[in-house]
């Protein structure tokens, strides 16, 4: 250990250890320490990324700008005690959060005044995300993942103007969240992935103006999506699916001027067939898109990847 005392990256990324150990706050030099597993051999689901446990004492490591990612549950309170000594933090990624450990987390956050991007996990897709007792949340902050559920989004995300990164997962929440991130001065990518549980989005006029793209997966009781003319003004790229409820592109795709990239995952037949050139009774409204693909599962997270109008993807369709 004393030859790595001067260590200032630390990746023990995809690979299965659990727990680092204590030896490793000798390390007083360290700013990045990167610790997951991500198993991509699997269907994405809740359970498919991993953090790691840490022994008590990360606190000491005051020069740490990178965390990710870390237990929760592991410590108790004392983990947040320790985090709230990493003032220094630009990057911090928790999971298996509980419910009832998020005002400790909260109040670690307000030390954190250098953070640029925070990832918090919930213990299990049925556990609430409690983040709403952030009274000065960092005002730096760029990028934030939640993956959890939650009863409202956090109003403290609405003051941030910096930020440029906005990703929801297994949210499942009630009210359209598109409404309370509209305004967004400066966000550019926005990830819904079983984030909404409601059968309609709606992408009002003059919202969403730097927004580059744009995610909505495994919206399961999504039925439609409407663009206002005004809205989404400089959108590059687009993905969907699946959504087995939606039975056609979002009503006002045609005004997206700057969209070059559609992605579609594992849509309904007919809502493709209604794309095909010529046939199609929805070609109009995308026949401007530079590149428009269908991907169809194969094997975890591996896709076959089609064209529009290929003439194996008219066949697949057919089986």
């Amino acid at each position: 250990m004393g030859r790595l005392q001067n260590l200032q990256t630390l990746n023990v990324m995809e690979t299965l250890v659990r727990e680092l150990p204590i030896e490793i706050f000798r390390l007083y030099k360290l700013r990045h320490l990167l610790a997951h597993y991500h198993d991509r051999g699997i269907e994405s689901s809740f359970y498919a990324m991993k953090g790691v446990k840490l022994c008590d004492g990360v606190g000491c490591l005051r020069d740490l700008q990178t965390l990710s990612l870390v237990e929760a549950n592991h410590q108790g309170v004392g983990l947040f005690t320790e985090l709230g000594k990493l003032s220094q933090l630009r990057t911090l990624g928790i999971s298996n959060m509980a419910a009832e450990n998020g005002r400790d987390l909260c109040a670690s956050l307000q030390n954190m005044v250098q953070l640029k991007i925070l990832v918090v996990s919930s213990i299990s897709e049925e556990e609430n995300l409690d983040l709403e007792s952030i009274s000065s949340p960092p005002q730096f902050l760029e990028h934030i993942f939640l993956r959890g559920r939650l009863k409202k989004l956090p109003k403290w995300i609405l003051g941030l103007h910096n930020l440029v990164t906005l990703g929801l997962c297994f949210s499942f929440l009630v009210e359209d969240p598109l409404i309370c991130v509209k305004t967004l001065p400066n966000l550019i990518n926005l990830t819904l992935r079983q984030g909404y549980d409601g059968e309609r989005l709606h992408f009002e006029e003059g919202g969403f103006q730097k927004l580059k793209k744009l995610t909505l997966k495994k919206m399961n009781i999504l039925k439609m999506a409407e663009i206002d003319r005004g809205s989404l003004p400089v959108l590059e790229q687009l993905e969907i699916g699946p959504c087995p409820q939606m039975r056609e592109v979002p009503s006002g795709i045609q005004h997206l001027k700057s969209l070059k990239i559609i992605d579609f995952y594992e849509m309904q037949r007919d809502f493709v067939l209604h794309l095909q050139p010529d046939r199609g009774k929805d070609y109009w409204k995308v026949k401007k898109v530079t590149t428009i693909h269908f991907g169809y599962r194969i094997k975890g997270e591996q896709y076959q990847i089609y064209k529009l109008g290929e003439s194996d993807l008219l066949e697949r369709l057919q089986v």
